[in-house]
């Protein structure tokens, strides 16, 4: 776990040392509080709900761009093949870098608790229990997200295709929820079951189903080891 923790520390160093982190962070901010705007000051909903369904959408392009460089760069640089080398467990190297890409995503959500604020000094009839549901919610799907963007950085040694790979899996796990109209009533539940959105439904409605918890979770931790075999099998073909 220390192993893990210090790369982890290693990686959420070097993002607070770039100036993409802070921009992908303030336009984030603009866009989640452009919205937030008009939807609390316009249309008058105390409610953060469809704001999580806002930030959401975000994810997909937000979390790519945070992991296209996990382990992309690492190749690309050679630093990779040093790691390998180092008494350093494949899985530890993939966790801690899951880990950072976590760590920036709760500070980035952190800032969005400045409208949970703003709601509770205007808004009446708040239902906070839904709130700290939706908060979970986005919490426990942008660690699978986060897990498929390190396994698709595993992929190339090329960060814009890293990012583009991440994107594309990703928005297959999102649309599934709108081609549902469009396939079989007989393989419609297994179709449905894969849907992101599906299982993020029900903490937007403040229900907490151990169901939907460990679905995101299982997915996390499958392209986290889709990862960690992505890289073993890199290591015993350069080995030959």
């Amino acid at each position: 776990m220390s192993t893990i923790w210090t790369i982890a520390r290693k990686e959420l160093q070097l993002a607070l040392r770039s100036v993409a982190t802070y921009i992908i962070l303030v336009v984030f901010l603009v866009i989640a509080g452009l919205f937030f705007s008009s939807l609390v000051f316009k249309i008058g909903l105390a409610e953060l709900r469809s704001l999580f369904e806002v930030i959401h959408v975000i994810l997909l392009f937000y979390i790519p761009a945070i992991t296209m460089g996990s382990i992309a760069r690492e190749r690309q640089s050679g630093t990779l093949e040093v790691l390998s080398t180092l008494p350093i467990k494949l899985s530890s190297i993939v966790w801690g870098k899951i880990l950072a890409a976590m760590l920036q995503f709760i500070v980035l959500i952190a800032f969005t608790l400045v409208f949970l604020v703003i709601i509770m000094v205007f808004g009446e009839g708040v239902d906070y229990g839904s709130i700290l549901c939706g908060y979970l919610g986005i919490i426990l799907a942008s660690a699978a997200y986060i897990s498929i963007g390190v396994f698709a950085s595993s992929l190339p040694s090329n960060q814009i295709l890293a990012f583009v790979l991440a994107l594309v899996i990703s928005v297959a796990f999102y649309i599934l929820k709108f081609i549902l109209p469009l396939i079989p009533l007989t393989v419609m539940a297994p179709i449905q079951y894969l849907s992101f959105d599906y299982h993020l439904a029900s903490f937007l409605k403040g229900v907490i189903d151990t169901r939907d918890i460990l679905f995101f979770l299982a997915v996390s931790v499958l392209f986290a080891l889709l990862a960690e075999f992505n890289l073993q099998s890199r290591n015993l073909m350069q080995e030959r």
